[in-house]
């Protein structure tokens, strides 16, 4: 079996208040919205997806990957638990990826919010337990700011 244990950091600013900021993150329908249904939609069908924000809340996302990707076909469910909360601050996340039935990454995940002038900030702190199966440090570091991006765009319309 190969491991492979990864962590990387990402800050960006967005031009909207810190609270807008947090509530796309903790809105299950918004975060659906530019999450879900927004970045992931050119190589996945969303089979379901549900948010409980809340120390203790669960997040869940399962997919079908398309015929634009390597595997079309292959279902893949993220589950998290939300760990710590401070509102308009602070969110973290303990997650696992499955696919074919095998965990295949282990993840904490911490979200920290600042106000930035008129707009907010975000610093994504990721350390990753990537097993056989999973996509890697590198693609997950590269989805990772694909996301971002969807959410900038979201943010903005």
């Amino acid at each position: 079996m190969v491991i492979k244990f990864d962590s990387f950091e990402m800050e960006e600013a967005f031009a909207c208040p810190l609270e807008k900021l947090f509530s796309a993150f903790t809105d299950p329908v918004t975060k659906r919205a530019w999450y879900a249904d927004g970045a992931h939609t050119p190589t996945h069908d969303t089979l379901e997806y549900t948010l409980d924000p809340e120390v203790g809340g669960k997040e869940v996302f399962r997919v079908v990957l398309n015929d634009k990707t390597p595997v079309p076909g292959l279902e893949i469910e993220m589950m998290g638990e939300c760990v710590a909360r401070v509102d308009n601050a602070l969110l973290v996340y303990s997650s696992r990826m499955i696919a074919r039935g095998d965990v295949v990454s282990i993840t904490n995940e911490t979200f920290e919010f600042m106000s930035d002038g008129a707009g907010a900030r975000l610093r994504l702190t990721q350390q990753g337990t990537y097993l056989d199966g999973s996509d890697g440090p590198e693609l997950r570091r590269r989805g990772h700011e694909q996301l971002l991006a969807e959410l900038r765009r979201h943010l903005a319309g």
